[in-house]
Protein backbone atom coordinates (compact mmCIF):
# COMPACT_ATOMS: atom_id res chain seq x y z
CA UNK A 1 0.00 0.00 0.00
CA UNK A 2 1.42 3.40 -0.99
CA UNK A 3 2.13 5.76 1.80
CA UNK A 4 0.39 8.98 2.93
CA UNK A 5 2.81 11.19 2.03
CA UNK A 6 2.53 10.03 -1.26
CA UNK A 7 -1.06 9.67 -1.83
CA UNK A 8 -1.23 13.02 -0.93
CA UNK A 9 1.48 14.34 -3.74
CA UNK A 10 -0.56 12.25 -6.31
CA UNK A 11 -4.08 13.77 -5.36
CA UNK A 12 -2.06 17.27 -5.29
CA UNK A 13 -1.00 16.56 -8.78
CA UNK A 14 -4.08 15.96 -9.89
CA UNK A 15 -6.03 19.38 -8.43
CA UNK A 16 -3.25 21.61 -8.53
CA UNK A 17 -3.60 23.99 -5.04
CA UNK A 18 -1.52 26.73 -4.72
CA UNK A 19 2.12 25.76 -3.81
CA UNK A 20 2.33 26.94 0.27
CA UNK A 21 5.81 27.67 -0.01
CA UNK A 22 5.86 28.29 4.40
CA UNK A 23 5.18 24.70 4.67
CA UNK A 24 7.88 21.95 4.04
CA UNK A 25 6.20 20.44 1.61
CA UNK A 26 4.88 23.26 -0.92
CA UNK A 27 3.47 21.45 -3.49
CA UNK A 28 0.46 19.87 -1.40
CA UNK A 29 -0.58 22.92 -1.00
CA UNK A 30 -1.72 24.85 2.22
CA UNK A 31 -4.80 22.49 3.48
CA UNK A 32 -3.04 19.35 2.90
CA UNK A 33 0.27 20.15 3.74
CA UNK A 34 -0.85 21.75 7.34
CA UNK A 35 -2.51 18.32 7.62
CA UNK A 36 0.60 16.60 6.51
CA UNK A 37 2.14 18.88 9.29
CA UNK A 38 -0.63 17.68 12.00
CA UNK A 39 0.18 13.94 10.64
CA UNK A 40 3.89 14.33 11.91
CA UNK A 41 2.79 15.59 15.51
CA UNK A 42 1.44 12.35 15.89
CA UNK A 43 3.14 8.70 15.83
CA UNK A 44 2.79 7.63 12.74
CA UNK A 45 5.63 6.65 10.83
CA UNK A 46 7.96 8.75 9.34
CA UNK A 47 11.07 9.22 6.97
CA UNK A 48 13.69 11.86 8.68
CA UNK A 49 14.86 13.76 6.16
CA UNK A 50 16.41 16.59 7.42
CA UNK A 51 14.15 19.85 6.87
CA UNK A 52 11.83 18.05 4.94
CA UNK A 53 10.24 15.09 6.88
CA UNK A 54 7.72 13.00 5.82
CA UNK A 55 4.87 10.99 7.06
CA UNK A 56 5.57 7.09 5.78
CA UNK A 57 2.50 5.33 7.05
CA UNK A 58 0.43 3.48 5.10
CA UNK A 59 -3.55 5.81 5.39
CA UNK A 60 -5.09 2.42 6.85
CA UNK A 61 -3.33 3.65 10.22
CA UNK A 62 -5.08 6.87 9.96
CA UNK A 63 -6.80 7.16 13.64
CA UNK A 64 -10.18 9.52 14.42
CA UNK A 65 -8.12 11.21 17.00
CA UNK A 66 -5.91 12.37 14.27
CA UNK A 67 -9.05 14.29 13.05
CA UNK A 68 -9.77 15.53 16.66
CA UNK A 69 -6.27 17.01 16.92
CA UNK A 70 -6.67 18.25 13.24
CA UNK A 71 -9.63 20.39 14.22
CA UNK A 72 -9.16 21.59 17.61
CA UNK A 73 -5.51 21.19 18.89
CA UNK A 74 -3.38 22.21 15.42
CA UNK A 75 -5.67 24.52 12.88
CA UNK A 76 -6.42 27.16 15.79
CA UNK A 77 -2.42 27.42 16.26
CA UNK A 78 -1.33 27.45 12.42
CA UNK A 79 -2.55 30.60 10.88
CA UNK A 80 -6.16 29.35 10.10
CA UNK A 81 -8.18 32.18 12.30
CA UNK A 82 -11.47 32.65 10.60
CA UNK A 83 -14.10 30.12 10.34
CA UNK A 84 -14.09 30.23 5.95
CA UNK A 85 -10.02 29.39 6.11
CA UNK A 86 -10.82 26.37 8.73
CA UNK A 87 -14.11 25.48 6.15
CA UNK A 88 -11.95 25.32 3.11
CA UNK A 89 -9.04 23.55 4.61
CA UNK A 90 -11.96 21.19 6.05
CA UNK A 91 -13.17 20.79 2.78
CA UNK A 92 -9.72 19.75 0.85
CA UNK A 93 -9.05 17.71 3.55
CA UNK A 94 -12.23 15.83 3.20
CA UNK A 95 -11.81 16.06 -0.71
CA UNK A 96 -8.60 13.99 -0.45
CA UNK A 97 -10.28 11.69 1.77
CA UNK A 98 -12.92 11.09 -0.92
CA UNK A 99 -10.15 10.87 -3.50
CA UNK A 100 -9.27 7.75 -1.61
CA UNK A 101 -12.54 6.75 -1.34
CA UNK A 102 -12.94 6.57 -4.89
CA UNK A 103 -9.89 5.12 -5.84
CA UNK A 104 -10.66 2.21 -3.34
CA UNK A 105 -7.52 2.75 -1.14
CA UNK A 106 -8.10 1.61 2.20
CA UNK A 107 -7.83 4.32 5.31
CA UNK A 108 -8.61 4.58 9.17
CA UNK A 109 -11.55 6.82 8.31
CA UNK A 110 -13.62 4.98 6.13
CA UNK A 111 -16.75 4.48 9.02
CA UNK A 112 -16.44 8.14 9.72
CA UNK A 113 -19.02 10.38 9.14
CA UNK A 114 -16.56 13.04 8.09
CA UNK A 115 -18.98 16.51 7.82
CA UNK A 116 -21.06 15.05 11.51
CA UNK A 117 -17.58 14.75 12.98
CA UNK A 118 -16.20 18.03 12.06
CA UNK A 119 -19.43 19.96 13.57
CA UNK A 120 -19.12 18.13 17.02
CA UNK A 121 -15.40 19.05 16.82
CA UNK A 122 -15.65 22.33 16.14
CA UNK A 123 -18.12 22.97 18.72
CA UNK A 124 -15.68 21.79 21.50
CA UNK A 125 -12.49 23.84 20.02
CA UNK A 126 -13.92 26.77 22.36
CA UNK A 127 -13.79 25.11 25.37
CA UNK A 128 -10.02 23.28 24.37
CA UNK A 129 -9.10 26.96 23.32
CA UNK A 130 -10.22 28.24 26.69
CA UNK A 131 -8.33 25.46 28.68
CA UNK A 132 -5.40 25.73 26.29
CA UNK A 133 -5.17 29.80 28.02
CA UNK A 134 -5.64 28.79 31.24
CA UNK A 135 -3.47 25.78 31.60
CA UNK A 136 -0.94 28.03 29.86
CA UNK A 137 -1.27 31.18 32.43
CA UNK A 138 -1.20 28.44 34.87
CA UNK A 139 2.27 27.79 33.58
CA UNK A 140 3.28 30.97 33.17
CA UNK A 141 2.15 31.60 37.05
CA UNK A 142 4.53 28.59 38.02
CA UNK A 143 7.76 29.85 36.27
CA UNK A 144 7.20 32.70 37.90
CA UNK A 145 8.56 31.33 41.21
CA UNK A 146 9.59 27.71 39.85
CA UNK A 147 9.67 25.58 42.46
CA UNK A 148 13.03 22.80 42.25
CA UNK A 149 12.48 20.60 39.76
CA UNK A 150 13.73 16.75 39.80
CA UNK A 151 12.45 15.92 36.39
CA UNK A 152 9.99 16.96 33.96
CA UNK A 153 8.20 14.41 31.94
CA UNK A 154 6.84 16.13 28.19
CA UNK A 155 3.73 14.11 26.17
CA UNK A 156 0.65 13.76 25.46
CA UNK A 157 -1.31 13.14 28.60
CA UNK A 158 -4.75 11.83 28.25
CA UNK A 159 -7.21 12.83 30.81
CA UNK A 160 -8.37 9.42 32.98
CA UNK A 161 -9.78 10.83 36.32
CA UNK A 162 -11.07 14.21 37.43
CA UNK A 163 -11.07 14.88 41.47
CA UNK A 164 -11.88 18.23 42.03
CA UNK A 165 -8.53 20.16 41.84
CA UNK A 166 -6.75 17.03 40.74
CA UNK A 167 -6.93 15.62 37.54
CA UNK A 168 -4.75 12.14 36.95
CA UNK A 169 -3.15 12.13 33.34
CA UNK A 170 -2.12 8.93 31.43
CA UNK A 171 0.99 9.91 29.30
CA UNK A 172 1.46 8.58 25.73
CA UNK A 173 4.58 7.09 26.07
CA UNK A 174 4.46 6.88 29.97
CA UNK A 175 3.41 3.87 31.80
CA UNK A 176 2.65 5.09 35.25
CA UNK A 177 -0.11 7.92 35.94
CA UNK A 178 0.70 11.24 37.28
CA UNK A 179 -1.88 13.60 39.71
CA UNK A 180 -1.75 17.20 38.90
CA UNK A 181 -3.14 19.96 41.38
CA UNK A 182 -4.75 22.77 39.18
CA UNK A 183 -7.10 25.49 40.28
CA UNK A 184 -10.49 24.71 40.15
CA UNK A 185 -11.57 27.48 37.73
CA UNK A 186 -9.16 25.44 35.30
CA UNK A 187 -10.46 22.15 36.29
CA UNK A 188 -13.89 23.08 35.07
CA UNK A 189 -12.80 23.35 31.83
CA UNK A 190 -11.59 19.62 31.92
CA UNK A 191 -13.63 16.84 30.28
CA UNK A 192 -13.12 13.07 30.86
CA UNK A 193 -10.31 11.39 27.91
CA UNK A 194 -8.91 15.04 26.90
CA UNK A 195 -5.80 15.02 25.31
CA UNK A 196 -3.29 17.68 26.55
CA UNK A 197 -0.01 18.70 25.18
CA UNK A 198 2.39 19.39 28.47
CA UNK A 199 5.30 19.80 30.10
CA UNK A 200 5.10 18.52 33.42
CA UNK A 201 7.58 18.84 36.62
CA UNK A 202 8.28 16.79 39.46
CA UNK A 203 9.64 18.53 42.68
CA UNK A 204 9.63 15.28 44.39
CA UNK A 205 6.70 16.50 46.65
CA UNK A 206 4.20 17.07 43.61
CA UNK A 207 3.66 17.90 39.90
CA UNK A 208 3.45 20.97 38.90
CA UNK A 209 3.03 22.19 35.19
CA UNK A 210 5.65 23.87 33.18
CA UNK A 211 4.07 24.58 29.66
CA UNK A 212 1.26 23.83 27.92
CA UNK A 213 0.42 23.35 23.83
CA UNK A 214 -2.67 21.45 22.63
CA UNK A 215 -5.69 20.09 24.11
CA UNK A 216 -8.05 18.19 21.82
CA UNK A 217 -11.22 15.98 23.25
CA UNK A 218 -11.13 12.17 23.11
CA UNK A 219 -13.14 11.15 19.80
CA UNK A 220 -16.67 9.61 20.40
CA UNK A 221 -17.15 7.32 17.95
CA UNK A 222 -21.50 6.76 16.80
CA UNK A 223 -20.43 2.65 17.38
Amino acid sequence: MKELFDLMREYAAEVHPAPAEELPHPELGKSLGLFHVCLLETDLARDEIPGMPSVNASPDKLEPNHLSRFVVGFLPFNSVSTPEETNQVLFDVYSFINWLDKKNIPHGWAELDFSLKVRELLEAQKRCLELSHYLDEESGRILEDPPAITHTMADVFQVVNIDEKFVTLKGLHHEDTVRIGLPGEIVKWVRPHDHMDLVLGDTSERWVLLEAGQVFPEFESDK
